[in-house]
């Protein structure tokens, strides 16, 4: 006798042949789709941790409402602490060794800050960077500690233009009537042909190579040191900028690790939606990669320049 049926529960289908009853497997949903069941399960939460991070709003707010410096890590500094190259930066092992030991500094000078992506993450990209370095980072990061998210001066879309406006200013007024020292890698050209920085008393600018800056560490903090403590420094300068802000502070600066500001800040005024083009301006990491820079013609931005770090 030979007959197949299925079982209208399950779906699958069931073969009699020569007296042998065989059952034919259906395709097995994806595991993802028990996900949310799981997750709803108080068992499965039981050994996961996450790093205690304030939102975007609290995170500004605190900045504001302190004299701290703040350091900050993003995709770059994860990778360059678990000793990987990144674009414009080559690994080093005592660039790491800082990082991992800023990661979890105790300084009551000092906000560290980490890009919130250890739970919730809706960038493929960034559930890559955090399934690489989630084991190493758990061994550096402080879980008693409450960080900042250090994407606080990466937003560029807001629910409102007047609250795109408002973020803006607010930030702003950490340099308002201050004397400020802006340390940036060559043709990053940090408020040029905006007015990001219209409310400072004065700046001055410490420029730096456009890539592997860490490699003249020292011949940078060398030069920030010679600046008065009345003057706050405003840091553009990938993952060197973490460690720069971190010893400014210890040594009686305050020291503001706000890479990405501008660019920023240029993609709000545009009304887009991604980072743009900026004529005259180091934007994406390709374009620092490949030194694609041109002089600037800014008479104001080029008597600025006090120093320039080969």
């Amino acid at each position: 006798m030979f007959y197949i049926k299925k079982n209208s529960s399950t779906k699958r289908l069931e073969l009699k042949l020569f007296g042998i009853k065989i059952k034919l497997l259906k395709k097995c949903p994806s595991p993802e789709k028990n996900l949310l069941y799981e997750l709803a399960d108080p068992r499965t939460l039981e050994n996961i941790k996450l790093p205690k991070i304030l939102d975007l709003d609290k995170s500004l707010d605190e900045l504001i409402a302190s004299d701290k410096s703040i350091a900050r890590y993003g995709d770059g500094e994860f990778k360059l602490l678990m000793g990987e190259n990144i674009g414009f930066q080559k690994s080093h092992p005592e660039l790491s060794r800082r990082l991992k030991e800023i990661l979890k500094y105790e300084n009551d000078n000092v906000i560290v800050g980490i890009i919130d992506i250890f739970g919730y993450c809706p960038s493929n990209y960034m559930k890559k960077v955090i399934m690489l370095c989630r084991e190493t980072l758990y061994k550096y990061i402080n879980f008693d500690k409450t960080y900042v998210n250090a994407s606080l001066v990466r937003r560029f879309k807001f629910p409102t233009e007047k609250q795109g406006i408002e973020h803006f200013n607010k930030i702003k007024s950490l340099w308002n009537n201050k004397d400020i020292i802006i340390v940036e890698g060559n043709g990053s050209r940090l408020g040029v042909g905006n007015d990001l920085f219209d409310g400072a008393n004065s700046i001055k600018r410490i420029l730096c190579p456009i890539k592997n800056a860490y490699s003249k560490y020292d011949k940078i903090l060398s030069e920030c040191l010679k600046e008065s403590k009345d003057k706050l420094f405003i840091l553009a300068l990938g993952p060197t900028a973490t460690l720069l802000a971190v010893d400014l502070a210890e040594k009686g600066y305050r020291a503001l690790d706000i890479g990405h500001l501008d660019t920023c800040y240029e993609t709000f005024l545009r009304k887009s939606d991604k980072f743009v083009h900026v004529e005259g301006k180091v934007v994406f990491n390709s374009e620092r990669y490949n030194c694609l820079i041109k002089p600037c013609k800014d008479e104001d931005y080029n008597k600025q320049i006090s120093t320039y770090i080969k």
